[in-house]
């Protein structure tokens, strides 16, 4: 299903605050009982999947020159790598925050996910996402 994807991730890293916005195409797609959100991300078209899984759980797949993959569970950190020029980085990925409000059937949500990034216990940032879709 065709849908139109709107993202606004904030950053707050050493005080200093960032933000990116993105309103792409996208596809929401339904493979057996779990449903893909998929969009090409900026001008360099870089591929993205949200991943919702029947537990609740949200996992985020970036394929940019460094690709990441991130699980988003409520109170739960889940360890990931993350291909840097220098090599790969072992990092934590902290949930502090998952707000769900989806339709798959109807083609729209809502998703607010507010998390952590850390290497070796060291937090490297505050991260907010604020994904919409609708058909």
């Amino acid at each position: 299903m065709a849908v139109q994807v709107k993202l606004k991730t904030t950053i707050v890293q050493d005080d200093e605050k960032q933000q990116f916005d993105f309103d792409e195409p996208g596809q929401l797609v339904q493979l057996q009982d779990i449903y893909y959100l998929r969009y090409q991300e900026g001008t360099k078209k870089i591929p993205v999947t949200f991943k919702f899984d029947t537990d609740g759980d949200i996992y985020l797949t970036r394929n940019a020159t460094n690709r990441t993959r991130f699980q988003f569970s409520p109170n739960q950190t889940f360890e990931t790598h993350y291909q840097s020029e220098y090599g790969l980085i072992k990092l934590a990925v902290k949930t502090l925050k998952i707000l769900q409000e989806v339709d798959f059937k109807a083609g729209q949500g809502k998703i607010a996910i507010d998390y952590q990034l850390l290497s070796q216990n060291q937090l490297l940032g505050m991260y907010q996402i604020r994904l919409q879709f609708n058909a």
